[in-house]
């Protein structure tokens, strides 16, 4: 488990779990169908469990078949695009981990977040001093005891604070880039996102706008600027 760092007034720590250590987690069970499940955003909570997207990878199975086999450690709720070898899921998530956390009102789960058969379990948590000082000593009744957990002093430094976005447009912009719309070249266009949401392309673009103006001006205001040098 790695060591907890600050951003700002926040805190985050990261756990690590190889694939054999963990198999006494209920979503252990995931890996048997999904060669990579990997955690895009968190919707809430519903009916009392943790809610999100997420997008899994696999070598061509019947998702819905496998439905009730894996509801131990994923709930899904939803399929909202599936391609080949890959689908993007609305669920539930009803493991410990995630309910202790779910709990904790000055915690929460961020990307990158993942569970995979080669590189094992791998989540970040954001929250504040107070919160992840709480979350300490539940979490580590549930990771295996040499994955020790270390709280660290405040990190000095200049820091860019993420900038708070919409619901939708947070979500809007980390699908694009999940999906590849800011890879060159790109592998996704507008139309493609709108169709993954249920919009109209117009509403996609607006978000997108909305949300790289809110990023880039945050960005802008919080380097330092460097003016260029005059040649003689």
């Amino acid at each position: 488990m790695g060591a907890l760092k600050a951003s700002g007034d926040m805190r985050y720590f990261q756990i690590r779990i190889l694939h054999e250590q963990a198999q006494h987690l209920p979503g252990a069970i995931i890996t048997k169908y999904f060669s990579k499940l990997e955690l895009i955003t968190g919707t809430g909570v519903t009916d009392s469990l943790p809610s999100c997207i997420v997008k899994v990878e696999h070598d061509g199975i019947d998702i819905m078949s496998i439905k009730d086999e894996i509801k131990g450690g994923l709930i899904i709720d939803q399929i909202l695009q599936e391609g080949d070898g890959f689908a993007y899921l609305k669920a539930r998530t009803p493991g410990p981990i995630q309910q202790l956390i779910a709990m904790e009102n000055e915690a929460w789960i961020m990307p990158p977040t993942y569970l995979s058969r080669e590189d094992g379990f791998f989540m970040t948590i954001h929250g504040t001093s107070d919160g992840m000082k709480r979350l300490k000593d539940k979490l580590e009744t549930l990771i295996p005891e040499k994955m020790k957990m270390k709280l660290s002093t405040p990190l000095a430094g200049n820091l860019v604070s993420i900038p708070i976005l919409h619901d939708k447009r947070s979500l809007v912009i980390k699908t694009a880039v999940e999906m590849g719309y800011y890879d060159t070249p790109k592998k996704c266009n507008q139309t493609d996102l709108a169709d993954f949401f249920g919009l109209k392309q117009a509403t996609v673009a607006e978000h997108l706008q909305h949300a790289e103006n809110i990023i880039l001006n945050s960005w802008a205001k919080q380097v330092p600027s460097s003016k260029p040098s005059k040649r003689n």
